[in-house]
């Protein structure tokens, strides 16, 4: 096969062309904060994840945040993270005092494993936060057990439209947070939702997006006359990013089954290589939400991560790795804590031996041969 000019993406966002519209209806309004669009977002995603709410807010980041801030997390808590995981799921715990307390993940999936949460829970564990990683549910039942009454907050950050048991992620726990960056299943350019089945929670969340003020706009006898009642930040999301989620939304079934399909095709392609293992959900009665196809390079030396990275890029296709360190070995946590290499060794491993390679609804079948070749080729030296 010879090199090709061609580009292929780890991640684009795909509009349908619906957007532009609906983003002048907001700028025509001249209402872009504080409107009808968040409103009606928040229900239509509440809808789909089957939860009675949800509340839009600046960033998935934001969502963990004020899940923590509600549940009352506090200095001298305790807040069990796995060690697999964007970084931001442990700054929140941060951000309140607490302490993350990090627990070590299973190698086949890259869930926080059950055995680590047992070990790690004290009386002073006020929390558990579930990742889904790259949208691989974790195994709920089997958490919730363990946990007890522990509240269990998830990450849904690359699991949108994932499911366990027959329900979405993000109504499985007392919370879920999910984010719209740019190459996520669905965008609004930055933003993210916060879903809870928890009436107190969701008004929490509500409030202290926004500053903690007591009434919203609309509920105001005279305008600029308000309380605060909570300690609260401006994690708001705009009315222009409302506008389109709610059309991304509308198109989420046909970008989720393009990036399904593609997740299938290349799995498929690669399955019969002995240099490589794809993490696989952790059983049948879940669906993952196909972010991306993480495949982890064995053991046995044939191949080197790092250099397979560099040929994928020079023939054009974009790769990512999730995530380059487990975050308590990431200098923050690792000077504050003590961690040192060695403590998480599943974790450990995915990051150094894995490679995310893009599935999304902007690339095709096409693509995917050409990726799976790409590797074969490498392999193939």
């Amino acid at each position: 096969m010879k090199d090709s000019p061609k580009k292929i993406p780890f991640g684009r966002p795909v509009f349908s062309g619906g957007e532009l519209a609906e983003i002048k209806k907001v700028l025509d309004s001249g209402l872009l904060t504080h409107g009808q669009q968040v409103q009606k977002f928040e229900k239509v995603f509440a809808d789909f994840i089957g939860v009675r709410f949800a509340v839009a807010v600046s960033s998935c980041t934001a969502g963990l945040h004020l899940s923590l801030m509600a549940l009352g997390i506090k200095p001298g808590d305790e807040v069990i993270v796995p060690a697999m995981t964007h970084t931001a799921t442990a700054h929140v715990v941060e951000f309140c005092q607490a302490k993350p307390v990090f627990a070590d993940v299973c190698s086949k999936t890259g869930n926080i494993d059950i055995k680590e949460i047992e070990r790690k829970l004290t009386a002073r564990t006020r929390a558990i936060e579930v990742v889904h990683f790259l949208g691989l549910p974790c195994p709920m039942d089997e958490i919730s057990l363990l946990a007890k009454n522990i509240p269990i907050v998830e990450d849904c950050a690359l699991a949108l439209g994932a499911s366990y048991n027959g329900r979405k992620v993000g109504s499985l726990g007392i919370s879920g947070s999910f984010s719209f960056y740019p190459i996520k299943h669905i965008t609004t350019s930055e933003g993210g939702m916060l879903t809870t089945n928890d009436e107190r929670l969701a008004m929490l969340a509500s409030k202290q997006r926004a500053f903690g003020i007591d009434k919203s706009i609309e509920e105001r006898t005279i305008s600029g006359i308000y309380d605060v009642k909570y300690l609260g930040n401006n994690y708001r999301m705009s009315e222009i990013q409302a506008a389109l989620g709610l059309v991304q939304m509308s198109d989420f079934n046909d970008l989720n089954e393009r990036r399904r399909s593609n997740y299938l095709k290349l799995s498929s392609l690669l399955g019969d290589m002995p240099e490589i293992e794809i993490l696989q959900r952790s059983d049948a009665s879940s669906s993952d939400a196909h972010y991306c196809l993480n495949v982890i390079i064995k053991e046995n030396g044939s191949l080197s991560r790092d250099e397979m990275v560099f040929k994928l890029n020079a023939l054009g296709v974009g790769t990512s790795v999730y995530y380059g360190r487990p975050v308590p070995l990431m200098n923050y946590y690792a000077e504050k804590y003590g961690y040192k290499s060695g403590d998480f060794p599943n974790a450990e491993f995915i990051s150094n031996n894995s490679i995310a390679l893009p599935v999304g609804p902007h690339l095709n079948e096409k693509d995917m041969e050409y990726i799976a070749g790409c590797i074969k080729r490498f392999a193939r030296g």
